[in-house]
């Protein structure tokens, strides 16, 4: 199923799943986003990897479970053919297990099916810009179990201080690190203020810290501020 369009400008978007009510149930919640254009359903690992070769796709909504492959050994195959492509996982069932695999292959974050309208197309253009997304109720699940706090971090991001941190979260932590709070910050970044406070969260796990003066000292002494 293919959908035509002669907007250029839009996030150019693919729904794997087969779940037929479902898919065509996003896409057509996602048609009253002005910023997003579905290209396509497909259905199972084949017909997703026949969209790749003849389409260019900014983002890949992927179901965990398909008939014919996992969605996770099906990142592999996607980024052989379209290695810029970003990758956001989607399941409706326990999540466990998949975060970390999923994003050490190379996605870009996980949803929730559960999630809301408005946090489905938050997550599509957080990884459009080219960060990590988490579902609301799957960072809340992560924050309650302590010993899983870098679960959701992608294994190449801990190699370097650098890319520990995506580049928003580089410009949050600057501004945090100035005296700015969440209002303020989400002034000058042009993002609202649940936007800023989900990054916040994502800083503190991802540094290991719980407030917002342990983050900035870590940030300065560990050479963050360097990068």
């Amino acid at each position: 199923m293919s959908f035509n369009s002669e907007e250029l400008e839009k996030v150019k978007i693919l729904v794997v799943d087969d779940h037929l009510l479902f898919a065509e149930g996003t896409v057509a919640l996602l048609s009253f986003e002005p910023r997003i254009l579905v290209v396509g359903i497909a259905k199972n690992g084949i017909s997703c990897l026949d969209f790749f070769s003849k389409t260019e796709i900014d983002v890949v909504l992927l179901d965990i479970q398909l008939p014919d492959i996992c969605g996770t050994d099906l990142i592999d195959e996607i980024k052989k053919v379209q290695p810029k492509v970003k990758i956001l996982m989607m399941t409706g069932h326990n999540p466990k297990g998949y975060v970390t695999k999923s994003l050490s292959k190379g996605a870009n974050g996980f949803l929730l099916k559960e999630c809301s309208v408005k946090e489905l197309i938050q997550g599509i253009l957080t990884v459009y810009d080219g960060e990590v997304y988490l579902s609301q109720g799957l960072e809340n699940l992560l924050q309650s179990k302590n010993n899983d706090n870098n679960v959701h971090i992608p294994v190449n991001y801990e190699k370097k201080p650098c890319n520990l941190l995506t580049p928003r979260e580089i410009e949050i932590i600057e501004l945090v690190s100035q005296g700015f709070r969440s209002k303020e910050i989400a002034l000058v970044t042009g993002i609202n203020v649940r936007t800023v406070d989900f990054h916040v969260r994502n800083i503190f796990l991802k540094l290991k810290v719980n407030t917002r003066l342990e983050a900035v000292l870590r940030y300065k002494d560990e050479g963050f501020s360097n990068c």
